[in-house]
């Protein structure tokens, strides 16, 4: 009886699951391609990739059309079900969520044994889901606690581009159980430790060599599957022409299929397989019966084809019997489930065929597109029905859609990818002016949804129309309330609201350049248009106010902090939780700005646990914002470790979601990276976090781009470049902005002239430093921005101490302790390096008569301790030839390791969370070069680490 009732209650499991995949995940991603058409046989192959299951890994890498995937369906399906169990997934370019990628990994496995992998994947998709890193040690123990084999096909791995996909697909390799052999097909090497693995014998690789198709092969081809005999010398020259290319073989073989006698290839024709593909693909079509040709050059635009969707494109009614028919032809026809519901064309002969169709019927091209535009808008897919509906040039229809999603792009639920952001930001670039004056909301829903990738002027452009249409519009109501009927209220408060979702936004874009007083008029203008229950723009229009504050000319974070408070409040009260994260994520960066470390770390922390509330999936990566200000707040109080970590999860986060303003969370993810890692001494990593910076703004909205920038970034940058002994380009840099005009907000050009004093500083140049940071320090203060006093109070420092002015050294010296020592300031100090250290020591000696100094002596002690640090590490990699020196947290992990502490003991001796301690082991092992804490102890003593408890 027991037996029976745990029986139903893992079909039950199993049952849910499968419904929560069905509901989440692409179904026909997990079929193996069906194989209807004759293969040749290649033995040559088949032997190699037997031979590679022996290996954790095999590679199968080469360019398109060479049969990759033909290949690994034919061979997968022919292993007997009793060795391994056949998982396939095919990949696009949404599975580099890392998350979406392991649920795929997982649902495969589960597809093959509910009973066994149900449990895993429910507990990974559960609303507080494991970590990546604990799914896989679980997966690993699940896998190597069995006697099944299981054999994992991931195909079109060249789409995933995501390093934690790769780095977390590494891992699994390294620690492969000999139950489980993994095959990727892809086009290009992906960026997985291959050298190591060689070296190890973790994996094989099939490439473009081997699949390239020999001379008897193109001999069995032609007589197999063609049914021609090529004489010795046409065999050799096709075999040269093609370069062995299987696609341009299936090509040449269906032009020639009905010549009793064939001739040479032209000889015009070259061995590139596009010029093959192109010539070949005209032959192919011309040979076809013309309801055949028709149906492939009507259907070409589609990305994916099913029955009912070809039928709507080709107003018919046959397209089922069609797709089979062409299946049955090999026309690179791929079926894409066993039902024979979904298929695909090879993408190369989708592109010839739709290179032919703009040739022979280019004026069926738009009507294609909109018969398509319409079949995805009548079933809910809406991304797909705005993307043909532009390239069918209906701009109407694009904008009846776009207006649909108006509504959920306000509350910040549009799930576009951001690659289709860019791609609709190019056609709406392209928007006739009479749709933009027709239309306001329109204008008002295309800028809302795309103003973190639109240029400034096309978004004034957009809002400009909208103003003049709304308010036109406005003026024909009657004025006089009494005199009006309940609908024509109603419909005069919806114009008000339209217009005052103009203003918030108008506010919001012009807080960036620097238009503080403008900003604010407009935020106020918005908040008098708004009715009360419209909070979602209250809420926008308070963020414009919180910037400008800031950031503009009225200098003023107080209010700045108030006002980001107050949407904050009002944001959680009406039930907007992702709104109110992200305004007390930014409250708690602009506390930052104001030296409030206390309050900004409060706020923050509040917002991630109001996030990780159990809610919506959206919630998971807004909380990533906050965390990259708690990650700031911890890196300024020198806890390097735990800031690094919880900044890596942050950004993990921030791409995670599919909010729109995702790519600002990103930018400033990547500062704090920045700062971590120039605090470690890790140059390398911060210049590499910089360019990482530099890559995403080039694709978006330059203004807000250079707004981010100039508040975090400039002083970073000059910071990495004089780290990596780059002071020619610093100072090329400072010519530039003196001979240029300046742009931005005062603000940034307040952090720009920081960034120039920290250049001369660095050409011992202390005058110049001087002149130019009174300014800035003037201002600075008036605006009570302390966290950035305290910098220029420090800088001030240094500049006196080079010019050997003592006295007035100290006293610059003493303001900055005076602001930072209540609430713990330590790396601003720290990382001003020696001359700080020597002058603290000298202002310590100094004050030692009037009693204790216990800050001074904090400061000085993590400065002895970072030189003892940095001095045991280089000492441990030049002396004792670590693989990898061990940071000061994993060498404190090693210690407790040693003295035989749980995972569980050690968070709580280090106040540190299990899944840190875990990675942190995690690394100990990878650089020691060892697979258990045994191993790791004896290592380390045999190296000569100090590691007694003692």
């Amino acid at each position: 009886m027991e037996n029976d009732q745990s029986s139903l209650a893992t079909e039950e499991l199993s049952i849910n699951t499968s419904m929560a995949i069905e509901n989440q995940l692409l179904a026909t991603k997990f079929y193996v391609p069906r194989v209807s058409h004759t293969l040749i046989s290649r033995p040559r192959l088949t032997a190699l990739l037997q031979e590679s299951l022996a290996c954790p890994l095999t590679l199968v890498s080469a360019p398109a059309g060479f049969g990759k995937t033909t290949l690994l369906a034919a061979w997968g399906q022919s292993l007997s079900r009793s060795q391994y169990r056949l998982c396939w997934i095919s990949l696009d370019e949404e599975d580099n969520d890392p998350r979406l990628f392991w649920t795929y990994v997982l649902s495969a496995l589960q597809m093959q044994r509910p009973e066994r992998f149900t449990p895993l994947l429910t507990q990974f998709q559960a609303r507080r889901a494991l970590s990546l890193k604990s799914l896989q040690i679980a997966l690993i123990n699940l896998l190597a606690d069995g006697d099944q084999h299981y054999l994992l096909i991931v195909d079109d791995y060249h789409l995933i581009t995501k390093q934690e996909v790769h780095t977390t697909l590494a891992y699994l390799i390294e620690h492969s159980p000999a139950q489980l052999h993994i095959i990727l097909a892809t086009r290009v090497d992906p960026p997985l430790p291959l050298s190591l693995q060689r070296a190890n014998r973790q994996i094989c690789e099939l490439r473009t060599e081997q699949l390239r198709c020999t001379v008897e092969e193109t001999d069995a081809f032609f007589e197999q599957v063609v049914g021609i005999q090529l004489s010795g010398g046409m065999s050799q020259q096709v075999t040269t022409r093609t370069e062995g290319w299987l696609v341009g073989l299936q090509l040449l073989g269906l032009s020639l299929s009905e010549q009793a006698n064939p001739l040479p290839l032209p000889q015009e024709v070259s061995g590139s397989q596009r010029y093959i593909l192109d010539y070949l693909t005209e032959e192919v079509l011309r040979r076809q019966p013309e309801e055949v040709q028709r149906f492939l050059l009507y259907t070409c635009i589609l990305e994916q084809l099913s029955a009912p969707l070809c039928d709507a494109v080709m107003q018919q009614k046959d397209s089922q019997q069609m797709l089979k028919r062409l299946e049955e032809a090999n026309l690179f026809v791929v079926s894409l489930d066993n039902k024979r519901c979904w298929y695909r064309y090879h993408a190369l002969f989708a592109e010839a065929l739709h290179y032919q169709l703009e040739q022979m019927h280019p004026e069926l091209v738009p009507i294609l597109h909109h018969r398509a535009s319409l079949w995805y808008g009548e079933h809910n897919r809406v991304t797909q029905a705005i993307l043909h509906a532009f390239h069918a040039k209906e701009w109407q229809w694009a904008a009846d859609l776009i207006e649909r999603e108006h509504l959920p792009l306000v509350s910040y639920t549009w799930g576009a990818a951001k690659h289709v952001l860019f791609l609709l930001r190019q056609w709406l670039e392209q928007l006739p002016a009479d749709l933009l004056y027709s239309r306001p909301c329109f204008c008002l829903a295309c800028a809302q949804m795309l103003h973190t990738v639109t240029p400034h002027s096309t978004l004034q452009t957009w809002l400009n129309a909208a103003e003049a249409m709304l308010t036109a519009s406005l003026t024909r109501f009657p004025q006089e309330e009494d005199s009006s009927t309940r609908d024509t209220l109603q419909a005069r408060q919806k114009l008000q609201d339209l217009l005052g979702e103009v203003f918030a936004l108008r506010a919001f874009l012009w807080s960036h350049i620097g238009d503080g007083g403008g900003a604010l008029a407009l935020s106020e203008h918005a908040l008098a248009l708004l009715s009360p229950e419209n909070s979602a723009i209250r809420v926008q229009a308070a963020f414009a106010q919180l910037i400008a504050a800031y950031a503009s000319s009225t200098n003023d974070v107080e209010a700045a902090v108030e006002s980001g408070l107050r949407a904050g409040a009002l944001a959680q009260a009406t039930g907007q939780t992702a709104r109110a994260i992200i305004m007390m994520g930014t409250t708690a960066k602009y506390m930052l700005g104001g030296g409030r470390l206390h309050d900004a770390q409060r706020l923050s922390q509040e917002a991630i646990l109001l996030g990780r509330e159990p809610r919506e999936f959206v919630l998971s990566g807004v909380v990533g914002w906050p965390m990259v200000w708690q990650a700031e707040v911890l890196r300024e109080r020198n806890e390097l470790d735990a800031a690094l970590s919880m900044v890596q999860e942050a950004i993990k986060l921030c791409e995670q979601t599919p909010l729109m303003s995702s790519l600002v969370y990103l930018l400033c993810g990547y500062t704090v990276l920045i700062r971590i890692h120039l605090s470690r001494k890790d140059f390398d990593q911060a210049h590499s976090a910089l360019e990482q910076f530099q890559q995403i703004g080039t694709r978006m909205n330059q203004n807000l781009y250079m707004h981010i920038r100039s508040l975090f970034t400039t002083v970073d940058q000059v910071k990495v470049w004089l780290a990596c002994g780059k002071l020619d380009h610093a100072r090329r840099w400072v010519q530039q902005l003196d001979i240029g005009e300046r742009y931005g907000t005062p603000f940034g050009r307040e952090r720009e002239e920081v960034a120039c004093v920290r250049i001369f500083l660095a050409q011992a140049r202390p005058d110049l430093a001087l002149q130019r940071l009174e300014p800035a320090l003037e201002r600075g203060t008036a605006g009570k921005r302390w966290g950035h006093v305290i910098e220029m109070w420090l800088l001030r420092a240094l500049a006196f101490q080079m010019q050997q002015e003592e006295t007035q050294a100290l006293d610059a010296l003493s303001e900055a302790i005076r602001l930072a020592e209540p609430q713990g300031y330590i790396r601003s100090f720290v990382d001003a390096g020696a001359p700080m250290e020597t002058l603290l020591q000298q202002l310590r000696k100094q004050n030692l008569k009037q009693g204790l100094t216990l800050y001074l002596d904090t400061l000085l002690t993590t400065f002895q301790q970072k030189s003892m640090v940095y001095g045991r590490a280089e000492e441990q990699t030049q002396d004792q030839a670590l693989p990898e020196s061990l940071s000061k947290r994993e060498l404190q992990v090693l210690r407790l390791l040693a003295s035989g502490g749980s995972n569980l003991e050690i968070a709580q001796e280090l106040v540190i969370t299990v899944d840190t301690v875990k990675r942190h082991v995690s690394n100990i092992f990878s650089k020691l070069g060892v697979q258990n804490r045994i191993q790791a102890v004896r290592k380390a003593e045999g190296l000569g680490l100090r590691i007694d408890s003692h």
